[in-house]
């Protein structure tokens, strides 16, 4: 008996979507477990399986898919590994059945999947020490998937170097901390449509707030609170500092605008144009119709003040 089910569905269609919502796929685990380095979040994933996802460039997907062919023909040609490379298929696991896999490519004796990575010439350094964190992650789960002991890593940087990566399983890894987290959120989260805690404070701006309602604090919130206000304190007296210094700077330097150190240039201070403004007020007052034609109301966002304890009788 194998590990998964074959979910025969066509990539990219509505069909394949739709399948994907109905479990964690294993490139969203990373997200789930707070290491993705793509910025995405547990409540993005969560958005995604009720049909709410965040926009993305159709560009990059394109480019991805469509460099599989050449990674592959380079792992015949040149990587120096006899491999039998098949397609990809969609699996979705036995004894998780709330994870699944897309496989970039199989070898099926013994099975292992083969992950396909392009990175920008700019972050091939992410490699430089290996497969980044997040990959790791995903490539572990396509495993938990699989039942596979291990996985083939390839990644094209630049358009010119490859890099290929053997990922051994890591059980404890899978059964200790992967597995729990993604069962924990299908079933908390998806499951049960509660969201998980906001991951940044973009998403916590989203959180439906009940007016004048007080929640009171522990003893860990409010000890964030207060070292919350020193660190707001720290960077009010670093700034004074650093304004201070740049006095003395300037001042040391009078008309010249570059500071050197034996013949290196150490700083510059030089004069730029003034920033323009635009005068709202006058404009409002002379074309009341074009503002009102032109004025736009943004998101409403959240605002955290410390009441201080002069205004606690106010």
């Amino acid at each position: 008996m194998t590990a998964y089910t074959v979910v025969k569905v066509t990539p990219d269609t509505p069909e394949w979507e739709r399948e994907r919502r109905n479990s964690v796929g294993a490139s969203e685990v990373a997200a789930i477990m707070g290491l993705s380095s793509y910025g995405n979040t547990a409540l993005d994933v969560y958005k995604h399986k009720l049909g709410i996802d965040r926009p993305f460039d159709p560009l990059l997907a394109w480019i991805g898919h469509q460099s599989e062919p050449i990674i592959e023909a380079w792992l015949r040609e040149f990587s120096g590994l006899d491999l039998d490379i098949h397609p990809g298929f969609m699996a979705r696991s036995v004894e998780h059945p709330y994870l699944h896999a897309s496989f970039d490519r199989v070898c099926p004796r013994p099975f292992t999947p083969i992950q396909m990575k392009t990175a920008h010439h700019y972050s091939g350094h992410h490699w430089d020490e290996g497969i980044p964190t997040d990959i790791r992650v995903q490539v572990q789960a396509e495993m938990a998937v699989s039942g596979a002991s291990r996985a083939l890593v390839v990644v094209w940087i630049g358009g010119r170097e490859f890099r290929l990566f053997w990922e051994p399983r890591d059980d404890r890894f899978i059964n200790e901390h992967l597995i729990p987290t993604v069962r924990d959120f299908w079933d908390a989260n998806v499951r049960a449509r509660v969201p998980p805690q906001p991951s940044t404070l973009a998403e916590l701006n989203e959180v439906y707030i009940t007016q004048e309602v007080a929640v009171e604090a522990s003893d860990s919130a409010l000890e964030a609170v207060e070292r919350r206000a020193v660190l707001l304190s720290d960077i009010e007296s670093m700034q004074a500092e650093a304004d201070a210094l740049k006095l003395a700077i300037g001042n040391y330097m009078g008309p010249a605008d570059t500071l050197t150190h034996h013949g290196r240039k150490v700083l510059t201070f030089k004069t730029q144009k003034g920033r323009q403004s635009f005068d709202k007020r006058g404009f409002e007052a002379d074309h009341p119709d074009l503002v009102a034609a032109y004025t736009t109301q943004g998101a409403p966002f959240r605002v955290m003040r410390t009441v201080k304890q002069k205004e606690q009788n106010k």
